[in-house]
C-alpha cells in the first residue's frame, strides 16, 4: 500500500513536512488556484506552535511574504522567516506564484521555466494573487482567526519588488476588501526592472546572463532603450539546446517599454509617496546581485518618493550587507517587524 503523507495533528486535513527545523513554529501547506483559475499553487502558512483549531487566544496579524527569484514560498519561510511568527505572535503566508502564460510550443525563444513560481518579476496578475492571500488563508484554514485590519507585506530581492508593487496597486484595501495593509518593507528590491536587466547582461560569467534572459522572456518585450545592455552576452536556451546571444532574444521581441514599467516600482512613485501606512526600504551599497542600488534602484526610489511628498511615511536604511543577508531574524527583518509593532524590539 502507498504510504500516506504525514498530517498536522492539530488539523488532519493539512499535510506537514518533516524538514521544518524550527521548534517554536509550525508550517501548514495549503493549496489554491492561481489567477488563471486552473493552475494549482501552494502556499506555506506558518503559525506559532500550539496554535490550531482548538487553541487561538486571539486573532493574529497576517504577514504576506512573496519569495525571491529562483525560490519557493516554502524556502522563503524556512530559510528566512524561521521562528519569527512565534515572536509576535503573527501568521505568515509565503505563496508560490504564477508567472505570465508562456508559449510552450510555437515560439523557439520563449522558454517556460521549470516552475512558474521562479521568475514572476511582479507580473500584474500575480500581484493580484498576492492581494488575495487573506482570502486564501481564510478559505484553506477556516479555523484560523486573522486580524484583517493588520496585514503587512515584507519581501526581499524579487520579493521586495513584488512587495512594493502590492503596496502601490492595493494601497487601501486588498482583494475584495478582505484585509488592509498596515505596513510594507522591501529589502534589496529591484525597482527598475529594465535597468537591472541591463546590469545583469554586463556582469561577468554566464549565470547573470541566464538570469537576464529569463527576465526578458518573462516580460516578453524589448525595452524602449537598449543602452547598457551587453547584447553579445551569451545565455543557454534550453529549448534549442544551445548558446544564444541576448541580442538575438531582444531582437525577436516587440518593443514595449510599458510592459517593463508596469513591473517596476520606480514608475509608481506617486502612489508609494502617498501611502497611508509606513513603508520601509532597506538597501546595500555592496550588493552585486541587484546592482547599483543607490543610483538605480532602492536609493533612487527613496529620493523620488521624498521629492514627490516630503512628508511621505517612508524610512530608508542603508548598509553594506551581501544580497538578502539582512533578511533574517535578528537583523533588518526583525527591525522592520519591530517598527510595525509585530515583535518586540531586538
Amino acid at each position: 500500500m502507498p504510504r500516506r503523507a504525514p498530517v498536522d495533528p492539530l488539523d488532519p486535513t493539512i499535510p506537514v513536512h518533516h524538514d521544518w527545523p524550527w521548534a517554536r513554529t509550525r508550517p501548514h501547506t495549503v493549496h489554491y488556484l492561481a489567477w488563471d483559475e486552473q493552475t494549482a499553487r501552494e502556499a506555506t502558512v506558518v503559525l506559532p506552535s500550539g496554535w490550531g483549531p482548538g487553541r487561538q487566544p486571539h486573532p493574529l496579524p497576517l504577514v504576506i511574504s512573496p519569495h525571491g527569484r529562483n525560490n519557493f514560498g516554502w524556502g522563503n519561510a524556512r530559510g528566512y522567516w524561521r521562528d519569527l511568527p512565534a515572536d509576535g505572535p503573527f501568521a505568515l503566508v509565503s505563496p508560490d506564484g504564477l508567472a505570465r502564460a508562456h508559449d510552450r510550443a510555437s515560439d523557439p525563444l520563449d522558454q517556460p521555466p521549470s516552475d512558474p513560481s521562479l521568475f514572476t518579476y511582479a507580473y500584474r496578475r500575480w500581484i493580484d494573487d498576492l492581494a488575495r492571500m487573506p482570502k486564501i488563508v481564510q478559505a484553506t484554514l477556516p479555523w484560523l482567526k486573522i486580524d484583517l485590519e493588520r496585514v503587512y507585506v515584507l519581501g526581499s530581492s524579487m520579493g521586495g519588488q513584488e512587495t512594493l508593487m502590492l503596496a502601490a496597486r492595493y494601497p487601501r484595501a486588498l482583494s475584495g476588501g478582505t484585509g488592509r495593509l498596515r505596513g510594507a518593507a522591501a529589502f534589496d528590491a529591484t525597482c527598475d526592472l529594465a535597468t537591472q536587466c541591463a546590469y545583469l547582461s554586463s556582469r561577468p560569467g554566464t549565470k547573470p546572463h541566464d538570469v537576464a534572459a529569463r527576465m526578458i522572456e518573462e516580460v516578453n518585450a524589448r525595452p524602449a532603450s537598449l543602452r547598457g545592455f551587453q547584447q553579445t552576452a551569451r545565455y543557454f536556451n534550453a529549448k534549442q539546446g544551445r548558446q544564444l546571444a541576448l541580442g538575438q532574444l531582444l531582437s525577436a521581441l516587440p518593443r514595449n517599454q510599458a510592459l517593463w514599467d508596469e513591473r517596476s516600482p520606480i514608475h509608481f512613485v506617486d502612489k508609494l509617496a502617498h501611502l497611508t501606512f509606513p513603508l520601509r526600504l532597506y538597501w546595500s551599497s555592496k550588493d552585486v546581485i541587484v546592482g547599483n542600488q543607490g543610483r538605480n534602484q532602492t536609493g533612487k526610489l527613496f529620493k523620488q518618493i521624498k521629492a514627490a511628498n516630503a512628508s511621505a511615511k517612508v524610512v530608508e536604511t542603508r548598509g553594506t550587507w551581501a544580497h538578502s543577508s539582512e533578511f533574517v531574524p535578528g537583523d533588518a527583518l526583525s527591525d522592520a517587524l519591530a517598527a510595525f509593532g509585530l515583535i518586540e524590539p531586538v
